[in-house]
């Protein structure tokens, strides 16, 4: 009877559902990290997060070599390269989830390009007053410039204001006050959660 049910289970295996398996990551694929709801990550959830939709506070390119799978980001480390495993872990750690995006099949002659333009940018510094410069860079804007040169992604007004209460959050007003800048609205830039939902791109699920 074992022997029956093993040879049925790995017969109907094929035939499971595609949302049933673990999405495994392809080139040039796309990992999205979930927000928490305090600090910064609270904050950047306020002013861009989607109403009824997952919001998002990091966002980073997988780059496959020779089977393996490595992480191309920019977070506080500065932009980096990673194993998959290590930036898992991490997510893990802060109980974050982590979800897939692939672009989409017209898009996808972009990712070699892509991948060799965002291994340029690994060494500089992170960009803490998310104001777009040439020295350093912060995770959607990291992965903007890695496709710029085939206008995969574009930047738009960046938003500080509470799209509840249209009013920017005390939390930013202090954050730029603290580094003797006022709060760059409108200034243009990127943010994960309206990366995620850019048109170029497929939700296809959850890593483990």
């Amino acid at each position: 009877m074992r022997t029956y049910l093993l040879c049925l289970a790995l017969l109907l295996a094929p035939l499971l559902p595609a949302q049933a398996r673990a999405p495994q990551p392809q080139n040039g694929d796309l990992l999205f990290v979930t927000a928490a709801t305090t600090g910064l990550s609270g904050a950047i959830n306020d002013a861009t997060g989607k109403p009824g939709a997952v919001s998002y506070d990091h966002v980073a390119l997988i780059a496959r070599e020779s089977g393996s799978a490595v992480v191309l980001h920019a977070d506080d480390k500065g932009s980096r390269e990673q194993t998959l495993d290590s930036f898992l872990d991490e997510a893990r750690a802060k109980h974050r989830h982590v979800v897939l995006y692939r672009l989409k099949r017209e898009q996808r002659a972009a990712i070699p390009a892509a991948i060799a333009k965002a291994r340029t940018l690994l060494g500089k510094p992170y960009n803490f007053t998310y104001v777009q410069d040439e020295d350093s860079y912060y995770c959607s804007d990291f992965i903007e410039r890695a496709f710029r040169a085939q206008q995969v992604f574009a930047t738009q007004p960046m938003n500080f204001k509470n799209l509840q209460t249209g009013e920017v959050s005390p939390y930013w007003v202090e954050f730029y006050r603290s580094r003797g800048m006022d709060v760059p609205q409108g200034a243009p830039g990127t943010n994960p959660n309206d990366m995620a939902s850019a048109p170029v791109l497929e939700r296809i699920g959850e890593l483990e």
